[in-house]
């Protein structure tokens, strides 16, 4: 199966963007709309998000070949990478498993390392006691995670997460089920061994605590053309903190040959 996508623009080498946990190709069309004139921007769904299949397998191998099944099927000549949390985490597996295919890659606030951090397992308890019998809006969902999420931009990331099905019910736009089933495989795990010689920007947020100083030996060992660039004023959420720093970083990045 292949990987739902929007596609946006014309432009050479192309672009995939690869979102983070519980999101979907849809939270990245504004850096899409930003980049469009000058490059291909293909935003994927990872399987068991927004419009792709439901697999109950996840794991950064898989996810990885699910990226060059999608390239492979686009026809697409070495593209850039680009990968937030989750999706950069993929990205840097599949750039050390195919090394030949990416251009270059960009990964967004996340290290390789595996993080014993259990917040997001706390947020799939959170998730799972949503009841959409009785929550009919994006408003009540809100209302609902204010009980146990006292952070708005983490709430309205959940309340846009949603979609409403034939019956008019809400639903959550990703596989609860199913990723908290291969919790472990996606946070629990070190991406090692191997290494990627090609161009590779990592950028971190200045009050973001998923890239540390500590970590950039581990980074530099597997990536060793890799910079590392901060994104001022900005959390995990780089491109919603700060936009504006993070395209240019982005548009340096790629214009460099």
């Amino acid at each position: 199966m292949i990987l739902h996508s929007k596609i946006y623009g014309s432009g050479y080498p192309p672009v995939l963007v690869i979102h983070g946990l519980f999101g979907n190709g849809d939270n990245w069309i504004s850096f899409a709309k930003k980049f469009e004139k000058n490059h291909q921007i293909h935003l994927l769904d990872m399987r068991n998000h927004g419009k792709s299949f439901v697999s109950n397998k996840m794991n950064y191998d898989i996810m990885s070949d699910d990226i060059l099944k999608y390239i492979y099927y686009h026809k697409l000549n070495h593209p850039i990478l680009l990968g937030h949390s989750m999706g950069g985490k993929t990205v840097m597996k599949f750039s050390i498993k195919y090394p030949i295919i990416p251009k270059k890659i960009i990964i967004v606030d996340i290290s390789p390392k595996d993080y014993i951090d259990d917040n997001q397992k706390k947020l799939i308890h959170i998730l799972k006691k949503v009841d959409f019998n009785i929550i009919n809006t994006r408003k009540d969902l809100d209302f609902f995670l204010k009980t146990w999420i006292s952070n708005i931009k983490i709430r309205s990331f959940f309340s846009k997460c949603v979609k409403k099905q034939k019956n008019g019910k809400l639903c959550f736009c990703f596989s609860l089920l199913n990723i908290e089933k291969n919790y472990d495989s996606l946070i629990h795990k070190k991406i090692e061994n191997g290494s990627y010689h090609g161009p590779v920007l990592f950028l971190r947020g200045e009050y973001s605590n998923y890239i540390l100083e500590k970590d950039y030996n581990h980074i530099q060992q597997l990536f060793p053309k890799c910079k590392i660039w901060t994104i001022i004023k900005s959390d995990h959420w780089i491109h919603i903190d700060n936009p504006i720093d993070f395209y240019n970083k982005i548009g340096v990045f790629l214009n460099e040959t």
